[in-house]
């Protein structure tokens, strides 16, 4: 069994830990996360420069990367299995950014038993009153692409001798 790669596990979570600080600085506080943290009625946020086109979408682009990379980690698998992990974040993501396209759709397909649970009530709102966006689209495939790029790159080479 291979041990856990803490190289990609630490910059998953350096990267995840940036994500959280661009949207606690830059998203209105009525955002479904960001509102635990700094309530609803929390202090004013800022617009970075670059918030317009891609710079709104960095947020997908993280996502992806980060969690690519968390559970490369801690599987610390070959490049067949980190080319799976980056791929199945970018499908999730996908999917998620599709369903703020048709949101009627989406929204007919989640279970009524989401609504009691503590974060997947909020999955609802998501597709209804998020906004599609195509670089949001381009920013989680690029992110993919980047994430199996390191995996690739920090890969620990294990070879037992016997």
């Amino acid at each position: 069994m291979r041990a856990i790669n803490k190289l990609q596990v630490s910059i998953g979570f350096l990267t995840l830990f940036a994500g959280l600080l661009l949207y606690l600085l830059t998203r209105p506080p009525d955002i479904y996360f960001v509102s635990f943290i700094k309530g609803a009625d929390g202090p004013h946020y800022w617009s970075l420069p670059f918030s317009s086109g891609i710079g709104g979408a960095l947020p997908s682009f993280l996502h992806v990367f980060a969690f690519s990379l968390l559970l490369g980690g801690f599987l610390a698998c070959r490049k067949t299995g980190y080319l799976i992990i980056c791929c199945a974040w970018l499908f999730t993501n996908l999917l998620f950014e599709l369903g703020q396209r048709y949101p009627i759709s989406a929204f007919e397909l989640i279970p009524k038993w989401f609504e009691g649970m503590f974060v997947l009530q909020s999955v609802r709102n998501y597709f209804l009153k998020g906004t599609f966006d195509f670089f949001d689209l381009l920013a989680s495939s690029i992110g993919a692409v980047a994430a199996y790029s390191v995996l690739v790159r920090t890969r620990e080479e294990r070879r037992e001798s016997k």
